[in-house]
């Protein structure tokens, strides 16, 4: 089976837990489907393709050049069209990896009168409410569209199939939960920082709840004196973080790096005394999944598609960010339970690895999303 799969992110050059899922499931399933990713060129030069696990047609296309996000989006829709008109392999299906590619998955459905799969990482609509935010209304239509022309929709969450549910009957008739596979990981860690510190990652986007975070440390920093804050990513609100530590006063105990690679991640989270991830919109939570597989006792949000493997005070501990004082009390319970963290992360460590096992997944993918129906 040769499949089109249209991706705003290049799998050989990871910003988001999206392309990581993306790539993820090109290499699971390298030994079953052909696939050809139609994706922006990288700027700078990949080898993480090297085993030719799958085909590219890139796309030069710098978003910082553009008006707009919104114009970015479009214009790349328009390259994506033009580029997979011009090519000449033959496709069985088209997957589009989140909606922002709707508009040029829905115009090559119908051109080259293929199916259309879908994978939907979140709602434009729910992200900018959990951030207060209104959403775009081109991005809305986008939202719509893709969900209304998918054949078949892959969540990676519980959570995410009752969204889709709530807004189109039609497209919950088709959804499938595919989470993301765990990866063992076998890189070699180096301790980073000498102290005692809480770790955190993922984009510096405003639903991320980095300024929850932050306001919650400045509470639990004078319950435990020698613990400090790591956060690492990428993103347009770095600046405002480090102002927000600032005023604060809690700038001498926060680090907030760049994004950093896999090896520095897997650093970073062995040596930290728990990893903490308090989004108020999340639909699944890589982060969090990679923390466990990792072995690290994570604290999450309430609410989020981690409700599906984090249990609390099992599989991991659930926390109310939304309350700074209250949340930096429980944080700080939890660091002095030695006892309590070790059995956790243990127990969420031997879970994790089982509930998201690589051939289950890849399992899932054969027998319900590319099935010899299409």
């Amino acid at each position: 089976m040769n499949i089109l799969v249209l991706s705003l992110e290049n799998p050989c050059s990871l910003k988001s837990g999206a392309g990581r899922y993306l790539k993820n499931q090109l290499e699971l399933l390298k030994d079953d489907i052909m696939f050809t990713v139609c994706t922006l060129r990288p700027e700078e030069s990949c080898f993480e393709n090297s085993d030719g696990a799958w085909k590219t047609i890139e796309i030069p296309l710098k978003f910082g050049a553009c008006a707009s996000f919104e114009d970015a989006l479009a214009e790349m829709n328009f390259q994506m069209i033009k580029k997979v008109l011009e090519f000449t392999g033959r496709f069985d299906l088209i997957h589009a990896n989140d909606d922002v590619t709707a508009p040029a998955a829905v115009y090559l459905k119908h051109a080259l009168q293929l199916p259309l799969i879908s994978t939907i990482h979140g709602l434009e609509s729910d992200r900018k409410k959990a951030a207060g935010e209104k959403a775009h209304p081109y991005r809305m239509l986008f939202e719509r569209l893709i969900l209304k022309e998918s054949r078949r929709v892959i969540v990676l969450s519980s959570m995410m199939k009752q969204a889709i549910k709530e807004k189109s009957s039609q497209a919950a008739e088709n959804v499938q939960i595919i989470p993301n596979p765990c990866r063992k990981t076998k890189t070699a860690k180096k301790q980073l920082k000498a102290v005692p510190y809480l770790f955190s990652y993922g984009r510096f986007v405003p639903e991320k709840g980095f300024f929850r975070l932050l306001r919650t440390f400045k509470e639990l920093a004078m319950l435990q004196p020698d613990l400090e804050l790591v956060i690492a990513g990428e993103g347009p609100l770095k600046s405002e973080y480090e102002k927000e530590a600032k005023t604060l006063g809690i700038e001498r105990r926060v680090t907030i790096l760049p994004f950093i690679c896999d090896q520095e991640r897997e650093s970073w989270l062995a040596y930290s005394e728990m990893a903490a991830f308090p989004s108020a919109y999340e639909p699944f939570g890589i982060a969090v999944q990679e923390s466990m597989t990792a072995g690290v006792p994570v604290a999450t949000g309430k609410n989020g598609g981690w409700n599906d493997f984090v249990i609390d005070r099992v599989t991991g501990f659930r926390v109310d960010f939304e309350n700074p004082c209250q949340a930096a009390r429980t944080l700080d319970d939890l660091l002095r339970g030695e006892a309590i963290r070790r059995k956790v992360k243990q127990t969420g460590k031997a879970f994790i690895l089982q509930l998201h096992n690589p051939e289950k997944i890849r399992k899932l993918f054969l027998e319900r999303v590319y099935t010899p129906s299409f």
